[in-house]
């Protein structure tokens, strides 16, 4: 047997007013890696949102940071995990490959961004 005292006032005081809920998207998700080029002073976190303000891109984790050998000089090598996914329908490739494009498009234009072959 478990007794718990649980005070809502002190729970409502730190809360936010609004909570905002989303359904569970019942189509499959499409995961990829996105490997990036950037200035050694660019943060991953600035990439992030950029990547994320794509509306196919459900979200967006960096899991590898570099700077080394294969890297130049000033650079750094970002990986990121992205995730795809529409509300509506299930993503075809063609559709994750434009939505792929366009990110980079943004990434190299408002942050000098290069794919990392």
């Amino acid at each position: 047997v478990y007794l718990f005292e649980l005070d809502v006032e002190a729970l409502r005081a730190v809360a936010p007013t609004r909570i905002e809920a989303s359904p569970v998207v019942r189509f499959p998700a499409v995961g990829r890696d996105l490997s990036l080029i950037v200035d050694a002073s660019v943060e991953s976190a600035s990439l992030r949102r950029l990547i994320e303000q794509n509306e196919l891109v459900a979200s967006a984790r960096p899991f590898d940071v570099y700077q080394g050998s294969g890297v130049a000089q000033g650079k750094k090598s970002i990986a990121f995990s992205v995730t795809y996914q529409a509300p509506d329908r299930t993503l075809t490739d063609d559709e994750v490959n434009r939505a792929e494009d366009g990110i980079m498009t943004r990434l190299k234009q408002e942050l000098g961004a290069d794919r990392r072959t």
